[in-house]
């Protein structure tokens, strides 16, 4: 992940203020310099947390806009919690690891769902399937309209027929209604760099 190298520099000043004079009691003689590196390493672990978030942010919003509003959720959840001076820096650590985590599951899962499909200024209730992060389809409730998400123009794209069987198979497969079996399903263009 981003953030975990950036502690490096704060790390190694740690070493060198924790190799000051021990006292005969056992206490570090400038507990003064100790409590400063750990106040600046809280500081900069807690910028990166941030800009890891800031990161993956931007992903979901560049990325197919599968699951978007929950997606979203998390992401509005997070920045609050990190915006949080009181928030425990372990939990916020905790928090993002996963938010990373559940967007890399993303990319090994075939899912189904259903949700309001807003194109033209029209909303209207469709099945999404969507095929980890490599692909993201729509269909109406009747069957009759399909579409892919062209990810580089950032709209929809309405499917032929066979595309339309295709999808209803993926979309009974998805929810369990079939068993798992090759589905040639029409793929979007080579992404650019």
């Amino acid at each position: 992940m981003p953030f975990v190298d950036a502690a490096e520099p704060v790390e190694k000043e740690a070493q060198a203020s924790a190799q000051t004079k021990i006292s005969p009691s056992g206490e570090p003689e400038d507990k003064a310099v100790l409590l400063d590196v750990l106040s600046r390493f809280e500081s900069e672990l807690r910028e990166q947390l941030k800009n890891a978030l800031a990161e993956l942010k931007q992903r979901i919003e560049q990325g197919p806009p599968f699951q978007l509003e929950e997606r979203q959720k998390r992401i509005a959840r997070l920045e609050i919690l990190l915006n949080d001076p009181d928030a425990d820096l372990p939990e916020q650590y905790r928090r993002v690891v996963e938010a990373y985590r559940v967007e890399l599951d993303y990319a090994k899962t075939i899912d189904a769902y259903r949700a309001l499909l807003k194109t033209d200024g029209n909303e209207r209730l469709v099945d999404f399937l969507s095929i980890g992060r490599l692909a993201l389809y729509y269909q109406t409730l009747n069957g009759r309209e399909s579409g892919i998400w062209l990810n580089d123009s950032r709209r929809w794209q309405r499917l032929s027929g066979e595309g339309n069987e295709a999808i209803t198979q993926g979309l009974r497969t998805a929810r369990k209604l079939e068993p798992p079996q090759l589905i040639e399903l029409p793929l979007p263009g080579p992404r650019k760099p």
